[in-house]
C-alpha cells in the first residue's frame, strides 16, 4: 500500500511542531544575519572575544611578571652561589690555618719528645740498647719468618723505650696519657 503524503495536511495535523520548527528556523536566520553584520569586527568575533577566557587575562602583564620572577630567582640564585663560594673559601682558609697550626704543634711535640728521648737515652741508654740489641738479634735469627717479625720487634723496642721514659716524673708520655 502506497500512501501519498501531503505536506499541508501534515502541517494541519501537528500545528505545535510546525510552529516550533518554523520559529527555530527564523531564529537561526536572525542570528546569522545579526552575527554577520559588520560594525568594525563582526559581532560574532566580539562575542567570542568576550567569552574567550584568554581575553580575561592580560597576557603581556602576566608574561612581564613571570620574567620579573625569573630574573629575581636568577639573581637570588647567583647571590646564594656567591655566598656559598665565599663560605667555601673561608672554610678552606680556616682548614689550611688549622692544618698549619696542627703541623706546628706536632713539630713542637716531636722536638720535645726527641729531646726527652735523648735524656732517657742518657739515663736509660744501656737498658734501651740491650732491648734494641735483643730485638735485632731476634730479627736476625728469625729473618726467614718475614718482615712482620722485624716490625713487631721494632715496635716492642719502641714500647720498651717509651715505658722506660715514662718512669721519669717529668715524662712527656705521662702528660699524654693524662688526657
Amino acid at each position: 500500500m502506497i500512501r501519498d503524503i501531503d505536506p499541508i495536511e501534515e502541517i494541519r495535523k501537528h500545528p505545535g511542531i510546525t510552529a516550533g520548527s518554523l520559529a527555530a528556523v527564523v531564529l537561526g536566520a536572525v542570528a546569522v544575519v545579526y552575527l554577520t553584520q559588520r560594525s568594525g569586527p563582526t559581532r560574532y568575533q566580539r562575542i567570542k572575544t568576550r567569552i574567550d577566557p584568554r581575553g580575561w587575562v592580560d597576557t603581556s602583564e602576566l608574561r612581564d611578571r613571570f620574567h620579573d620572577a625569573v630574573d629575581a630567582f636568577r639573581h637570588r640564585a647567583e647571590d646564594a652561589g656567591e655566598r656559598a663560594g665565599e663560605l667555601s673559601r673561608d672554610a678552606r682558609h680556616r682548614a689550611a690555618d688549622a692544618a698549619y697550626d696542627a703541623r706546628d704543634r706536632a713539630d713542637d711535640w716531636f722536638r720535645s719528645a726527641r729531646k726527652g728521648s735523648k735524656k732517657a737515652l742518657k739515663k736509660h741508654g744501656k737498658t734501651a740498647r740491650r732491648y734494641a740489641d735483643d730485638a735485632g738479634a731476634y730479627a736476625r735469627d728469625h729473618a726467614r719468618e718475614g718482615g712482620a717479625i722485624l716490625a713487631v720487634a721494632t715496635i716492642a723496642a719502641a714500647i720498651g723505650a717509651a715505658v722506660l721514659e715514662s718512669r721519669r716524673p717529668d715524662s712527656r708520655v705521662r702528660r699524654i696519657v693524662r688526657f
